[in-house]
């Protein structure tokens, strides 16, 4: 699910003056299907957008949200699941073991301003901080916390969940042929903004590249100019020739980025590198060169080589 069709979602919603109650997994350890950060809205005419770890835990915890909706009742608490049947405190239901704290808010009309500055700001890929606490929701936009999510779990009476809500995981996919295409319509369906770079502006697969937010025609060896510094920045090497990764490599290298994958086998990898330390660059730096990229999954077409670039993504994202 995408983060801005969940906040999508309840603005609709709450634009008809329909209740919403919002659950967010705050914490979770161990084997805990529902991760921090995991969100699921639940509306006052019992429709649903999104998931909290799913199982008996999210059926019995969805039938409770339906009884509070019914009752016509706000509702604001922070709980502790074990998932366990011999663990002290409240069971999940589940026994893959771990825990797992969970946020229920009541959302009405009232929050529609904060809703839409937090879908303003996905938008506009623009940072902010959710904050929710004991006396509701809300929101600051151009604020960001160090840690994409914090909680401050004092007592049930005081707690605060914090989150970076604004700016979305961005994959930078250099090089904008057959392979680019294929990552960048693979990446456009998770919660990624995608911006696809090439230096060819004739070539049909920029022509047809649709999936990309952002695509931009300038040399290879200029694309860090265009390249935030962040640990939700990932670049993806995949230019059609060895010159063009040593340019874009050259120019990202000493960039402090989450992730940096590069196409092509071994042999290539190895040229490249002892090239660009024949320039200058400190060998120590290609350690964190994902090459050939992609998880081995023996990818042979575009597509494949896709699923293979963005499953190690998706690994490394989710460390």
């Amino acid at each position: 699910m995408k983060e801005i069709d969940l906040w999508i979602f309840i603005y609709n919603k709450l634009n008809k003056n329909l209740r919403v109650n919002l659950l967010i997994v705050a914490d979770s350890s161990l084997s805990s299907p529902g991760k921090s950060g995991f969100k699921m809205a639940v509306s006052e005419d019992v429709e649903t957008v999104g998931s909290i770890g799913g199982g008996i835990m999210e059926f019995d915890i969805l039938n409770e949200i339906r009884g509070i909706l019914s009752e016509n009742t706000l509702t604001n608490f922070i709980r502790k699941l074990h998932h366990s049947k011999t663990k002290e405190g409240q069971s999940s239901g589940l026994i893959c073991g771990g825990t797992q704290t969970l946020i229920v808010l009541s959302l009405t009309r009232d929050d529609r301003d904060v809703v839409k500055s937090i879908i303003d700001n996905i938008d506009e890929q623009k940072s902010g901080l959710l904050v929710i606490n004991q006396t509701g929701l809300n929101y600051l936009p151009g604020s960001e916390n160090k840690e994409q999510i914090t909680l401050k779990d004092d007592t049930t009476e005081y707690w605060q969940y914090e989150e970076n809500i604004g700016v979305l995981n961005t994959v930078y996919i250099i090089g904008g042929g057959h392979v680019g295409l294929a990552v960048s319509r693979i990446m456009s369906t998770l919660d990624f903004y995608v911006i696809t770079f090439d230096q060819r502006d004739d070539i049909m697969t920029m022509r047809q590249n649709t999936f990309s937010h952002e695509k931009i025609i300038c040399k290879y060896d200029e694309v860090s100019n265009h390249m935030k510094e962040s640990i939700m920045s990932y670049a993806v090497i995949v230019t059609p020739n060895h010159d063009g990764d040593k340019e874009a490599l050259k120019s990202i290298i000493n960039m402090d980025l989450r992730y940096i994958g590069m196409m092509g086998s071994s042999k290539k990898s190895t040229s490249i590198f002892t090239h660009l330390e024949e320039e200058g660059i400190d060998p120590k730096l290609f350690k964190k060169v994902h090459t050939p990229v992609g998880l081995e999954i023996a990818a042979e077409t575009p597509e494949e080589i896709a699923i293979s670039i963005a499953a190690e993504i998706i690994k490394i994202k989710n460390k």
